[in-house]
């Protein structure tokens, strides 16, 4: 019965400790957490698309001047943006929803919305979760 508490100790550990891993950082990016949401207002200095380790695939990105920072703003994949006619545009004027954090040296932030104009672009939910 002893060794049967002690397996039973193990499983419920290899159980447990993906799901701790899950909400620790992927590659340098943190999880989503609403709790660290902050705004950023700013203009579009330039639009990328490159293989993001945020979203796994050929992910869109901006880069904002926020001030005195150059923010790269992590929105959602390419296709993400194309299904849904997202448009944004250098030198647009944006207001950004998100969480920063530092990757590769760099201020970051995983948007949940992206404002510009008249248009509010949401790309993750209430709690943070992709939209994609």
């Amino acid at each position: 019965m002893r060794n049967f508490g002690k397996f039973f100790f193990v499983v419920a550990l290899l159980v447990a400790l993906p799901l701790t891993l899950a909400q620790k950082s992927n590659n340098g990016v943190p999880a989503y957490n609403v709790a660290q949401e902050q705004t950023f207002s700013g203009v579009i200095k330039e639009i990328k698309d490159y293989q993001c380790p945020v979203t796994g695939t050929v992910g869109s990105h901006i880069a904002i001047a926020a001030g005195s920072d150059i923010l790269e703003v992590h929105l959602a994949p390419s296709t993400f943006l194309k299904q849904y006619d997202i448009v944004l545009k250098p030198g647009d004027k944006v207001t950004v929803t998100g969480i920063k954090f530092e990757f590769n040296g760099k201020p970051s932030v995983l948007a949940r919305t992206v404002s510009s104009g008249q248009s509010t672009f949401s790309f993750r939910d209430q709690k943070g979760r992709p939209e994609w």
